[in-house]
Formats: structure tokens, C-alpha cells, sequence
């Protein structure tokens, strides 16, 4: 007797194991939301009439992740590493109130003069009426357990734009924490890898070594390292240096990816790169 199963009743059970895998897989990967606060209040300058200062939060943080406990803790680390709130603070509401009011207390005039007293009569200028901060939290990467987030960050006076940066910030979805370069890395790569954003950067300027990297403004290239400041992308890992870190502001914000391929020699033992 031919015990072989009709063609008709496998090709059923091969699409159904297929979408059973899939929907495996989707249950791994983090599901994103959006939140957003504004907050107001004013101090008084040194003329004793009032500035009006406003921060605008607008988050795009993990909603879901796996099952509960799982989607809990990475909430905590979130909160954690990109509102930089207390262990105390772990429900994504609270958190996104605590870091606006700490971006109000942060650049309040009594807090500039506590931390440096020779900066008060930089910021409490008499002709700055409205002090605005606006700071935006985007998702630029999911995927091969890790995170990656741009927090963009705009302030303003008078209505007129005066800095503009973004800083970022990489979960790890397996470890549940914050990567830094050394977690990447094994420990004397350094100075290869700062080799190769020199070389990088002096192929995007089209120039040909750093005299004439310094003729188009950059006059700091010993700030040209390795730093927490990076994000994954589908390519490689993207490091991004602030104005007037590398060059002369007018130059503006600076970012030199690396691609994985030429990354993964200097990969160290629990690299998330060994996911890529």
C-alpha cells in the first residue's frame, strides 16, 4: 500500500507551517506608539519682567514587546536611557511628565546659575521674551534585537532657532540595556576605527588628507572618535558628531557611517553585531 500523501493535502500543511512561523516572528518584534506633552511656565529676568518658557515632548516609544513582563522592562529601559528618569518612574505617562519638567528645571536661571554662575548672564538675556525647547523622539531602527532612537532637539528664542542637535540611543531587545561602543568592540580597536572615520570623512569632503580637511573648516579632528553618539541602519552604523565638535559651526552637524562588513573584524564576544 502507497502511504505517500496527496501533493493536494501537503501543499496546505506547508503554507500553514509557513504563516505559523511568521506569526512567530512578529510576536518577537517591538510595536511602536506615540505620546507628546507640552508644559509652560516663565521666570522672572534680571529687568524683573517675565520670559515665557515652553517645552514640546513627542515620543515614539515601544508599546509591546513579546508578553507583559517583557514589554514592561523595556519600557523601564526606555524610560531609563532616553527620559533619563529614576528606577522609580517606569509607566511611559509619568516619565514623559518628568523629563519635561526637568527640561523646564534644567534651563530655568536659577539652575544655569547653580551648575555654572558664569553662565546666568548668557541665558537670562532681557531681550529674550519666549524660550522654547522642543525635543522629538523618533524610532530610526528595529530589527536583530536592537533599538536604535534620534532624539532631536530644537531650542529657541524669540521664536528664532538657535541650536538644533540630535543625540542617540541604542537598546539591546536580548541584554535589556543601553549599547555603548564598548559593548560592540573589543578593547584596542579604537584607534582603527577612528582611522576609518578620518578616511570617511575626508572621501565625503572629496578633499585629499587633513590640511585640506582643515581648510574646509574642520580644525578639531582629534574629537574625531568613537563615541555613544551612533545608530544602526540597515547598512552599517552611523556616528554623529554635534557643530562645533569636529568643525566650525557654521559647518553644522557632521555624521559618517561605516558599513557592517568592514565593522565586523573588530567585533568583540557578545556583540550585537553577531546578529547582523
Amino acid at each position: 500500500m502507497d502511504h505517500k500523501k496527496p501533493l493536494y493535502f501537503i501543499i496546505p500543511m506547508l503554507v500553514l507551517l509557513s504563516l505559523t512561523i511568521i506569526s512567530c516572528k512578529g510576536k518577537s518584534e517591538v510595536t511602536l506608539a506615540s505620546d507628546s506633552i507640552v508644559v509652560e511656565d516663565a521666570f522672572k529676568k534680571s529687568n524683573g519682567e517675565l520670559c515665557k518658557i515652553k517645552t514640546r515632548v513627542e515620543i515614539s516609544y515601544p508599546e509591546d514587546y513579546k508578553d507583559k513582563g517583557n514589554t514592561e522592562q523595556l519600557q523601564r529601559l526606555f524610560c531609563k536611557s532616553l527620559l533619563h528618569c529614576p528606577d522609580t518612574v517606569s509607566d511611559i505617562k509619568s516619565a514623559l511628565n518628568y523629563y519635561a519638567k526637568s527640561l523646564i528645571t534644567q534651563n530655568s536661571p536659577l539652575q544655569v546659575n547653580q551648575d555654572n554662575a558664569e553662565a546666568e548672564e548668557d541665558y537670562d538675556n532681557i531681550d529674550v521674551d519666549n524660550f522654547e525647547i522642543t525635543v522629538k523622539i523618533t524610532n530610526v531602527y528595529n530589527d536583530n534585537d536592537v533599538l536604535s532612537f534620534c532624539c532631536e532637539k530644537v531650542v529657541k528664542k524669540n521664536d528664532k532657532e538657535t541650536s538644533d542637535t540630535h543625540r542617540y540611543v541604542n537598546l539591546d531587545l536580548l541584554l535589556m540595556k543601553k549599547i555603548t561602543h564598548n559593548d560592540l568592540f573589543f578593547g584596542n580597536s579604537e584607534g582603527q576605527i577612528n582611522q576609518m572615520l578620518k578616511s570617511k570623512l575626508i572621501e565625503s569632503q572629496n578633499v585629499k588628507d587633513e590640511d585640506e580637511l582643515y581648510m574646509c573648516g574642520y580644525y578639531n579632528l582629534s574629537n574625531l572618535v568613537i563615541t555613544d553618539n551612533f545608530y544602526f541602519s540597515e547598512n552599517g552604523i552611523t556616528w554623529c558628531y554635534e557643530p562645533g565638535v569636529l568643525a566650525v559651526p557654521a559647518v553644522g552637524e557632521t555624521s559618517l557611517m561605516l558599513p557592517f562588513e568592514e565593522l565586523m573584524r573588530f567585533k568583540c564576544e557578545e556583540s550585537a553585531l553577531n546578529r547582523i
